[in-house]
């Protein structure tokens, strides 16, 4: 039997219509859905039904479509061009930061508390050059610079060029291995959220099923730092009231993450944020710990910023 497809109503076209222009400026959205439901009214006028207007139509996508492939070839909607310009800064400022955590990491370890018993509290300095500090920041500062680059660049070039981008800070990554390869990683992560920013193909449809999946496993990544402070809780290995404020933020960005609340996402950046600042003051075992954790929360959470819905914000009714 073949399957019936239902035509929807007029105000559900309306909808599906505005909700599927929503990265097109407010403006031109406004004007694109005033002159179809200008259009459906006449089509009313003259006797028909509104099941034959919206058939001749065509459906909300193929009415959408041209607008958005104008409009993002462009460059022209202002989210996607925000969110760009965010992570192209992001890009730059993390690997800037990086430089200065792995070039105080490889130069100093305070208080020791393990090896031998006579090197314990004492402070290490392995001799690094200048020169090797200042190489050493030139080629973060270098790396975040080509990151941030396709921030800048016309949408048809830049989405080339950040997929290659991400690939080389993939490979340096991969290359410098645990050690130094981690400081890397903000660049890294920074590379392709601008590659799939710039992935002008993506439609409406496609980066919200993208965002509800990073939205499930970023609820779920948010949660396994606090289970483990959780488990150090009860057999006793971790004292004080820190651990506990840690699984009570845990817990919020979470499951406020999962919901979709903006104060989860902003939780989570600074979270984030703050753990990677205690990497640099730390300068000990926990330093990769602090560092990674960090990275994980602040990324998750800026993502969120950029390309959830607010909750709050939802709203079901349609443009007069």
């Amino acid at each position: 039997m073949a399957k019936v497809v239902e035509t929807p109503s007029v105000e559900e076209y309306l909808r599906e219509l505005n909700h599927l222009l929503r990265h097109v400026p407010v403006q031109l959205r406004h004007e694109l859905v005033a002159d179809i439901a200008e259009h459906i009214d006449e089509g009313r006028e003259q006797g028909r039904s509104d099941r034959e207007i919206v058939t001749a139509l065509g459906n909300a996508e193929s009415v959408a479509a041209p607008v958005l492939e104008e409009v993002l070839l462009r460059g022209a909607a202002p989210t996607m061009k925000r969110n760009r310009r965010v992570l192209g800064i992001v890009a730059f400022v993390t690997g800037l930061f990086a430089a200065i955590v792995s070039r105080s990491s490889d130069s100093t370890v305070i208080n020791m508390t393990f090896g031998p018993t006579e090197m314990q509290g004492a402070s290490i300095n392995y001799g690094y050059s200048d020169i090797f500090a200042a190489s050493q920041l030139l080629i973060f500062i270098s790396l975040g610079l080509m990151v941030a680059a396709s921030s800048v660049m016309r949408p048809r070039i830049a989405r080339s060029y950040s997929v290659a981008a991400a690939i080389v800070m993939t490979v340096v990554v991969i290359i410098c291995g645990t050690g130094l390869g981690m400081f890397f990683v903000p660049s890294m992560v920074a590379a392709w959220l601008l590659a799939g920013a710039n992935n002008l193909k993506m439609g409406a449809d496609q980066r919200d099923r993208r965002s509800r999946t990073v939205r499930i496993v970023g609820g779920i990544a948010l949660l396994l730092p606090s289970s483990l402070a959780v488990a150090g809780i009860l057999s006793g290995s971790v004292l004080g009231v820190g651990p506990y404020i840690f699984v009570a933020l845990g817990l919020a960005c979470s499951v406020g993450y999962l919901k979709s609340f903006r104060f989860a996402q902003w939780l989570a950046c600074i979270t984030g944020g703050l753990l990677m600042v205690m990497a640099i003051i730390d300068q000990g075992m926990l330093m990769a710990a602090f560092w990674l954790g960090g990275i994980m929360y602040f990324f998750f959470g800026l993502y969120g910023l950029l390309w959830f819905s607010d909750r709050r914000a939802v709203s079901t009714t349609v443009l007069q």
